[in-house]
């Protein structure tokens, strides 16, 4: 209040106060994309660069030059989509799904108006931390796409927030849509043992230090119970079972670099890839 009067003072009377300055674009790809928009989709100050890493992970584990129809879980306001504009097949598809719907409506607008191929779809799903304003559940939603009509299916730091019932059930839908011998490449925090006591013992991984100290089920680790969804982590042994029932088999995973204990296979988050026989 006392800087709004203070305003008052200097610009005379009632005078409305300027409005505020918005923020610079993000300049990715050829794309202006709203601040407010790709601050919620990621980092802003390496946002290509994060996008660039994210192709070479589908170059090395999801086999992406060999893909048609690719699904993406998560997909924001589409900062791998614009990525993937001069990779995708003449008469290949793209769908990207997320619960952010202001994410996805500037996507449908800037992206799949310059490329048809490039479709998006809103989840209104409730998130705390994503879509407080979401009505919708996970259990009523399932991907938009034919049974055997896809070879690729990724996400990136989308199961690290997500619980059991939730994986399972995406488990099953990319089963369903997966041509045989389709991949999902999905990013994850997976705890092996003794991994929560280091973890404590070097104050944390990842760059909010996560120790996932709380195992509220066999093989699903909390990092805080009290952010939900927050953190999640899964023992390797609990997403094999879970993707076996769906009809996957896990057939890879690459320790990240964010647990800080040794020797890692690739930057950042663990990699997992599921395959479809």
């Amino acid at each position: 209040m006392m800087i709004r009067f203070l305003k008052r003072i200097f610009l005379g009377g009632d005078t409305p106060l300027p409005p505020t300055p918005a923020k610079e674009p993000v300049h990715h790809m050829g794309f202006d994309i709203p601040h407010r928009l790709a601050w919620r989709t990621g980092t802003l100050q390496n946002f290509t660069e994060v996008s660039q890493k994210h192709m070479d992970v589908l170059r090395t584990y999801g086999a992406i030059s060999e893909a048609t129809d690719i699904v993406e879980i998560g997909c924001g306001v589409g900062r791998d989509a614009i990525a993937l504009l001069p990779k995708l097949p003449k008469d290949g598809s793209y769908l990207g799904i997320d619960i952010m719907g202001d994410s996805i409506a500037w996507a449908q607008e800037h992206i799949t108006s310059r490329d048809p191929r490039f479709t998006f779809v809103h989840f209104d799903v409730a998130d705390a931390q994503h879509n407080p304003g979401g009505t919708d559940t996970m259990a009523n939603n399932s991907i938009p796409r034919d049974a055997g009509s896809t070879d690729l299916i990724f996400m990136f730091s989308v199961f690290t927030h997500m619980f059991p019932a939730d994986v399972s059930q995406y488990l099953h839908d990319f089963a369903r849509i997966l041509r045989p011998g389709g991949r999902v490449v999905a990013t994850a925090f997976i705890i092996t043992e003794g991994l929560p006591a280091h973890l404590l013992s070097i104050g944390g991984g990842a760059v909010r230090n996560l120790t996932f100290q709380h195992e509220v089920e066999q093989g699903f680790f909390h990092n805080d119970p009290a952010k939900v969804p927050g953190a999640t982590g899964y023992s390797i042994e609990r997403l094999e079972e879970e993707a076996a029932v769906a009809g996957l088999k896990l057939t890879k995973f690459a320790k990240g670099s964010w647990s800080k204990s040794g020797t890692h296979e690739t930057l950042g988050q663990d990699v997992i890839v599921f395959t479809r026989h």
